[in-house]
């Protein structure tokens, strides 16, 4: 009786057992939900229009590549820099924050040949420390030096 009852439990576990693979996720058609929309108390927007302005970005830039030419832990030194930079050079700079380094970057270039002819020129005007970074850049921004 005891063989019996062990038999029928393992074959019960064994033939039990179920699997996700029948499970075909390209068959699921839920419709989207219905959610009240949600205002945020600080910026006084519907979270669903921050949503939509991070989905734009993706359509009003593309993948492209940036000089950095500075880094600081500080925001003073940084805006210092920037300001200097800004009377300086041509083009666009850009100052981002990624933790815990404050980053000056220069231009919008499509290719790397042209990030990497531009940093030459710089590098012999006397600026030192400078690399080649992927950034997105604005869509369709050439770089003024581009241009010409």
């Amino acid at each position: 009786m005891m063989q019996f009852i062990f038999i029928f439990i393992v074959t019960g576990i064994l033939f039990g057992q179920d699997s996700l693979y029948w499970f075909d996720m390209s068959q699921v058609r839920d419709p989207i939900p219905k959610t009240p929309k949600v205002l945020d108390k600080i910026f006084g927007t519907s979270q669903l229009d921050v949503l939509d302005s991070i989905k734009n970005v993706r359509f009003t830039t593309q993948d492209g590549f940036r000089l950095q030419v500075f880094e600081s832990s500080s925001a003073e030194e940084a805006n210092r820099i920037l300001r200097k930079f800004g009377r300086a050079l041509p083009d666009s700079l850009y100052l981002a924050f990624e933790a815990p380094l404050y980053k000056i970057r220069y231009g919008n270039f499509v290719t790397k040949n042209h990030a990497d002819a531009i940093k030459e020129t710089l590098v012999k005007k006397g600026y030192k420390n400078i690399w080649i970074v992927r950034s997105r850049i604005k869509q369709g921004g050439l770089s003024k030096d581009q241009k010409d």
